[in-house]
C-alpha cells in the first residue's frame, strides 16, 4: 500500500511540475517581448508562492504534521 501512495505522490508531484515549467516558459517569453510586465509577473509569482507556501502550512497544521520539516531547505540550495 506504501508504494501505491508514493507512486500517486510523484504522479501528481510530476504533473505539478510540468504545469510549473510551463508558467516558467509563459513568463520567460512575456518578459522578452514586455520587459515592462516585470512587476506584473513578479506579482503573480509571489502570490503563487505565497498561495503555495500558505496551503503547505495550513493543511499541516490541520494534520498536525510540519510539511516543511520534510524538507531540507540547506539541501536546496545545492541546486
Amino acid at each position: 500500500m506504501q508504494n501505491q501512495q508514493e507512486n500517486e505522490v510523484i504522479t501528481h508531484l510530476r504533473q505539478a511540475l510540468s504545469h510549473l515549467d510551463e508558467a516558467l516558459h509563459s513568463t520567460i517569453q512575456s518578459l522578452r517581448t514586455d520587459p515592462a510586465s516585470k512587476n506584473a509577473m513578479g506579482s503573480l509569482w509571489e502570490e503563487f508562492l505565497g498561495t503555495f507556501f500558505g496551503r503547505v502550512r495550513t493543511v499541516g497544521k490541520q494534520n498536525k504534521i510540519n510539511l516543511l520539516n520534510l524538507i531540507s531547505f540547506s539541501r536546496l540550495k545545492k541546486f
